[in-house]
């Protein structure tokens, strides 16, 4: 007895899968890459924020009028260093009756616009 239909998959419908597969594979690496490289910038942006929140902190600290200072490079901790990959500076300025206006600002790799954080100081 002769069979006239053959139970199996066609070869077209397994390398139409197996194309399916693959860009769906691809997809999933491509997104895994963009979330790494979202996170190592949140990770620095995060580092840029502490280091203005501990500036800003030790300016107010000081029992001197403030000034306004240049570009300073600064490693993570905040400590200024050649070669430091972060950029501080403080520009200050008076509203008169001794309140001072202090906006710190700090730049990171890779970040778009810097990472600004402002407050007031009275003396």
């Amino acid at each position: 007895m002769k069979r006239n239909s053959e139970a199996g998959f066609t070869l077209i419908s397994v390398i139409l899968a197996v194309a399916i597969l693959s860009i769906g594979i691809m997809a999933l690496g491509r997104s895994q890459t963009l979330l790494i490289r979202a996170q190592a910038v949140s990770a620095q942006r995060d580092v840029a924020l502490g280091i203005a929140r501990n500036y800003v902190e030790e300016v107010r600290s000081r029992t001197a009028v403030p000034t306004s200072e240049g570009v300073v490079a600064v490693d993570e901790t905040g400590t200024a260093a050649a070669g430091g990959h972060y950029r501080r500076s403080l520009t200050v300025s008076d509203l008169g009756n001794n309140l001072y206006r202090a906006t710190a600002s700090v730049a990171y790799p890779r970040g778009t616009q810097p990472i600004e954080i402002v407050t007031l100081i009275y003396r």
